[in-house]
């Protein structure tokens, strides 16, 4: 039930209280205060048609009201970029949980079948070009619907809407967690925050938290995950400038040949870069055996989205046509 139909059933008892009270209050008054009471006796019924007959705010339209501010946000900072070419509307975009600072966390759903793919970028907010090529993607699969309707496709372009906001943009969220370590993994109790301390001398970017699976972002991706139950993730981040894969040596259809095609078509390098507590990897590709590849890309610079966007295209349909065995 929507919040404004209980809120107006509670109003409809309420006003009826009103009504049986003034009526019996007007029993047992004397003549000349029951005129006035007969009077009031019509209030109820005034204020039930007037609160009636206001048109109830449906969640949906909520929904269109705070991820259209959410849209304007990104237009706005796509102009700044130079993120001229990529249409952000009508795409099915869809959100259940909101981060600290009040922004949507989104995704959008292409296509149906078993073989599911989940995208998702800007995990860390400063990464700046991995949002284009997540945005441009989803746009071109919302152009060319019938390419892809047998597909099941899941993107999640903006996993720290917090941190790409912040001024100037930031690795952690809005407080000041790093989503990729806050995964609650098996080894997080034991050695999330002591391997932060030790390695990266309590480096606040690679803040894990006090508690894993704390934050809203984290709560998101692991939502869909088990929403969609994807077969495999592609992950973009930035800048590192390789491949790197996690989960099962086997389940896909020859993914190390696959891996070393696409890194020789793409001139990028393949590298075993290893999971931390709390990553994406390790929760996901490890733990559940969900093939799990990054990319990283070469740098954060948005002004070479459209560059890599062209350079990975390609890579990312192929990912998306893996099958499983």
């Amino acid at each position: 039930m929507h919040k404004s139909y209980a809120a107006r059933i509670f109003l409809l008892i309420f006003l009826l209280m009103i009504l049986m009270s003034s009526w019996m209050y007007s029993l047992t008054v004397k003549k000349h205060v029951l005129r006035v009471g007969r009077k009031f006796l019509l209030l109820p019924f005034i204020l039930l048609v007037f609160f009636l007959s206001v048109p109830a705010v449906s969640a949906g339209e909520v929904l269109d009201k705070e991820m259209q501010g959410l849209l304007s946000e990104l237009e706005k900072r796509f102009s700044d970029y130079g993120w001229n070419d990529v249409d952000l509307q009508d795409i099915p975009w869809e959100y259940h949980r909101v981060t600290k600072g009040g922004r949507p966390l989104f995704f959008a759903q292409f296509g149906s079948g078993s073989n599911c793919t989940l995208f998702i970028s800007t995990v860390h907010g400063d990464e700046l070009p991995t949002l284009y090529l997540m945005l441009k993607l989803a746009d071109e699969i919302k152009n060319n619907p019938d390419q892809y309707k047998d597909k099941c496709i899941i993107i999640a372009p903006l996993a720290n809407p917090d941190g790409f906001f912040a001024d100037p943009p930031t690795r952690v969220n809005g407080s000041g967690i790093d989503i990729n370590r806050n995964f609650p993994t098996k080894d997080w109790n034991a050695k999330a925050l002591s391997l932060w301390k030790k390695n990266t001398d309590s480096n606040k970017r690679y803040y894990p938290g006090s508690k894993a699976g704390s934050e809203q972002e984290t709560l998101f991706q692991i939502a869909l995950i088990n929403r969609f139950k994807p077969q495999k993730i592609l992950t973009i981040h930035s800048p590192l400038g390789f491949y790197d894969y996690d989960g099962p040596s086997t389940g896909l259809d020859s993914f190390g040949d696959w891996v070393d095609k696409i890194s020789k078509e793409t001139e990028f390098p393949f590298k075993k870069y290893g999971i931390y507590p709390g990553s994406l990897g390790n929760y996901a590709g490890v733990e559940r055996n969900i093939l799990t590849l990054t990319l990283e890309l070469p740098t954060s610079d948005p002004s070479k989205a459209k560059e890599y966007y062209d350079k990975f295209y390609s890579a990312f349909l192929k990912f998306i046509d893996l099958a499983g065995q």
